[in-house]
């Protein structure tokens, strides 16, 4: 939030988020706006990826319009779950394989087991068209769990969407 750039030719948006307000105490956006979007960062333009609708679903065409313009993401910073999910693309989330389609739209409602919200998404072939990306590994359990989701189906590892042409960077 401090670096000396141009904040204000900067769009910073979520790879994905929990379907909850911004006050609650499970949002990303919150974390974001209060961590990031601050000092220097307050410039920088923020897409959001949740609005006041019931349902991610009925959001879905206004969130996209904005992050529609931005096409393809410059940066795309990603982590993986113990699960080899990136972003809200889970093994066995209910519309996985369409998440994963390379015409899949902009952003997805995703609903997957052990999530305890809906979730809304980019979908893989967004994340996968930036023009830089990186996955940042935490610890020795998940760089056992990365190498062993190499050469899987993005079905069975989803982090395997954006992993070509990705630089790997391990915090252990």
């Amino acid at each position: 939030c401090a670096a000396d750039l141009d904040w204000s030719r900067v769009d910073v948006l979520l790879g994905d988020e929990r379907w909850v307000p911004e006050d609650s105490p499970r949002s990303n956006t919150a974390l974001v706006k209060s961590r990031l979007l601050v000092e220097r960062a307050a410039k920088a333009r923020f897409l959001p990826l949740y609005a006041p609708f019931d349902a991610p679903e009925d959001a879905l065409e206004e969130l996209s319009k904005p992050i529609a313009e931005v096409l393809p993401l410059a940066v795309v910073l990603l982590g993986m779950g113990p699960d080899m999910h990136m972003a809200s693309i889970f093994p066995e989330a209910d519309r996985l394989e369409e998440a994963l389609k390379p015409d899949a739209p902009i952003l997805m409602a995703m609903r997957a087991p052990g999530a305890p919200e809906p979730r809304i998404t980019l979908s893989a072939h967004v994340l996968n068209g930036a023009m830089s990306k990186h996955v940042l590994i935490f610890g020795e359990e998940k760089r056992a769990v990365l190498e062993g989701a190499r050469g899987k189906p993005g079905i069975e590892a989803p982090i395997n969407a954006v992993l070509d042409e990705a630089k790997v960077h391990w915090a252990l």
